[in-house]
């Protein structure tokens, strides 16, 4: 008998390095404010600060352990997210280095932080700030305390639900066009959406991640109560035909782009039902798209963050300060997430050159400090101009590719593919 036979049963059998298994928790918790606060988003709100709730603010936590580190990723219905303080609790007291920070960018929500359209720092707003931040941290907490033996699944699917609203107009300037009653699909767009998914070792799947790219704009500057406007639909929408499954939005570059149906009527009912309408097309691409996805390897999860120094466009004496972080889990899916409103251009860029086979741009996502980048355009849509191109803006020409630049750097030494010496001829 060859007596190498059991050892090699044993090695066979055995089960692979328990750090490299991927685990996960999810959690969630509600995050509307408990005061009528000032609105996020629209200078030109016609109904002062909020007058109720239409449905709740919600934040969920996806916490990710494989190969020995730890990534958190939270969904906030919210205008923008800074959080210098979220970032350094997480990291000190739940050891989890990389922490993403998602807003979905509803205008619906309330206006608390001192950067871009949102007021200066005031007593309700620093409360609201601080009870939202202590929430969070419960929420990744629980998920981090929860965490179980789990699969990644991923898988795609196309709805063009936006268009591009910075228009080439005769005197060869584009300016925006923030009201199209002809659903016009102008574009260039991006369509897709991709879907990430959480299954547990039962094949029960436990969180969907969504990443699309349209502002949150179907409720206009009549609206005055809070709502996560039609990315809070989607969620509510797949979560009671998934059920036990925590459904998560992730906007994308969607600086250029606005939905096609908007709610301008000033009717409550009637711009609601626009919403939901919005939302639920979306979801219904959603749950057909999720009955096709595939397993991914995630036996580890690796990240790059950077704090990038970037003139102000106008006033030459001023920076900003914009953190980013690069993130690959496993071989196959990068996710590079920027603090700010980046145009679809950076999103298609990424994902063309990336060369990896899933990648996701995460915008509106504060990661790595820094404060909110506001608009971010490509080099052509700095040129043409217009609103976020040349105006509302203040970032310095190019950051936009020389972000993504960085991204697809890291990306690269992510992979191992820098070497210390020159390569063979």
């Amino acid at each position: 008998m060859n007596r190498f036979l059991p050892l090699l049963a044993f090695a066979l059998l055995a089960p692979p390095d328990a750090r490299a298994q991927l685990r996960a928790g999810v959690a969630n918790v509600e995050i509307t404010p408990s005061a009528l606060m000032p609105m996020y988003g629209y200078s030109n709100r016609r109904c002062g600060p909020a007058n109720g709730t239409h449905d709740p603010l919600m934040a969920k936590a996806l916490v990710l352990e494989a190969g020995g580190s730890k990534l958190a990723i939270v969904t906030l219905d919210l205008g923008s997210i800074v959080s210098p303080e979220l970032q350094r609790r997480v990291a000190s007291e739940l050891n989890i280095p990389v922490l993403l920070l998602a807003a979905s960018h509803t205008h619906s929500a309330p206006a608390f932080l001192p950067y871009g359209s949102a007021p200066a720092s005031n007593a309700a707003a620093d409360a609201y700030r601080t009870e939202m931040e202590g929430k969070v941290f419960t929420a990744i907490q629980r998920a981090a305390q929860s965490m179980f033996p789990a699969k990644l699944n991923v898988g795609r699917g196309s709805l063009q639900i936006g268009y591009n609203r910075l228009l080439l107009r005769d005197d060869g300037r584009a300016r925006a066009l923030f009201d199209n009653p002809e659903r016009v699909p102008y574009g260039p767009v991006d369509p897709e959406f991709i879907l990430l998914r959480v299954d547990d070792a039962d094949g029960r799947a436990r969180a969907l991640l969504v990443h699309y790219a349209t502002h949150a704009v179907v409720l206009g500057p009549t609206s005055c109560k809070y709502s996560g406007d039609f990315p809070g639909v989607l969620q509510r929408t797949a979560e009671q035909q998934l059920t036990g499954t925590q459904v998560m939005f992730v906007q994308g570059a969607a600086g250029d782009i606005n939905p096609l149906a908007m709610g301008r009527s000033g009717n409550e009912d009637a711009d609601f039902a626009v919403m939901d309408k919005v939302g639920q097309l979306l979801a219904a691409e959603v749950l057909k798209a999720n009955k096709t996805l595939h397993p991914v390897a995630a036996d580890s999860i690796q990240a790059k963050s950077d704090l990038l120094t970037f003139a102000d466009r106008w006033e030459k004496d001023k920076n900003l300060d914009v953190g980013i972080t690069t993130v690959l889990i496993g071989p196959s899916i990068a996710i590079a997430a920027v603090p700010g409103e980046a145009m679809h251009k950076l999103q298609t860029t990424w994902k063309s050159q990336a060369d990896v086979p899933h990648a996701l741009f995460y915008g509106y996502t504060f990661s790595s400090g820094g404060t909110w980048a506001g608009y971010i355009p490509d080099l052509r849509t700095a040129a043409y101009g217009g609103y976020g191109a040349d105006a509302s803006t203040r970032i310095e020409v190019g950051a936009g590719e020389k972000i993504m630049l960085r991204h697809l750097r890291n990306l690269y030494g992510l992979r191992g593919m820098w070497r210390d010496a020159p390569g063979r001829n």
